[in-house]
């Protein structure tokens, strides 16, 4: 095995991905399924034209599902791993191959209660699914920072900042303040966001005039920021396993 793979949960909980174990629970190396991107293309097809036109731009990645075999021991490893997988928290997938990977998961459903002790070795089948639908390989910088999008979907940054006189410059040459807060707070780039900023330490969020603009795809793209702040991003794939 040239690479190395762990799940960390919610509660901090880790489970090695390895081929034996010394009495802890583990996963089962060649028991691991799925986790490799899934995206569906919209070709356009002309009347008379062979073929069809793809524009990767319009192209839709879903949820990402995979399996594994978790192997227990004890009535009592059995009660943590139920505090350790959930439906509703995410818990991550950490891939290391040549570079660090990480994939947020959730149960795709709940486990079965077992219904007796469980024997030395006992097998679980473990159901998962990653919302956002690509493996992330994170950065982060500060000051005059390039970003480059090796992956395989757009990079919409962060800014992360704290303390006041802090701005933003956009790729486009477009500027703007960062309001004065007291403790860290982070603010999407992402559309989605529609400006908002949350602070790390209560989930507040407050309304900033930020504008949306990201990297696309084998594309690199300039942001600035003032001291005080960082841009972090995250390149996503849809398979790191190559």
């Amino acid at each position: 095995m040239s690479y190395s793979l762990k799940y960390v949960s919610p509660t901090g909980h880790e489970y090695e991905f390895l081929d034996g174990s010394d009495g802890e629970p583990f996963v089962e190396i060649d028991t691991l399924s799925g986790f490799v991107g899934v995206f569906e293309d919209t070709p356009v097809q002309s009347v008379g034209v062979p073929g069809a036109v793809v524009d990767f731009r319009d192209r839709v990645v879903q949820q990402m599902p995979g399996t594994f075999t978790l192997v227990v021991f004890s009535r009592e490893q059995w009660e943590q791993v139920r505090c350790d997988f959930s439906t509703r928290e995410y818990g991550t997938l950490i891939l290391d191959n040549d570079g660090l990977f990480e994939l947020p998961v959730r149960l795709a459903e709940s486990l079965p209660t077992p219904g007796h002790v469980p024997a030395v070795g006992s097998r679980l089948e473990v159901s998962m699914v990653a919302d956002t639908g690509v493996w992330l390989s994170r950065a982060s910088a500060d000051g005059i920072v390039n970003v480059t999008n090796w992956g395989d979907v757009p990079v919409w940054p962060e800014i992360v900042w704290k303390g006041n006189n802090q701005s933003v410059v956009l790729p486009s040459g477009v500027g703007f303040p960062l309001p004065y807060v007291m403790g860290t707070h982070r603010l999407p780039l992402d559309r989605r966001a529609s400006g908002k900023a949350t602070s790390e330490s209560t989930g507040k969020a407050i309304k900033t005039d930020a504008v949306g603009e990201m990297v696309p795809v084998g594309a690199t793209r300039e942001y600035s920021v003032t001291s005080g702040a960082r841009v972090e991003w995250s390149v996503g794939v849809l398979d790191p396993w190559n």
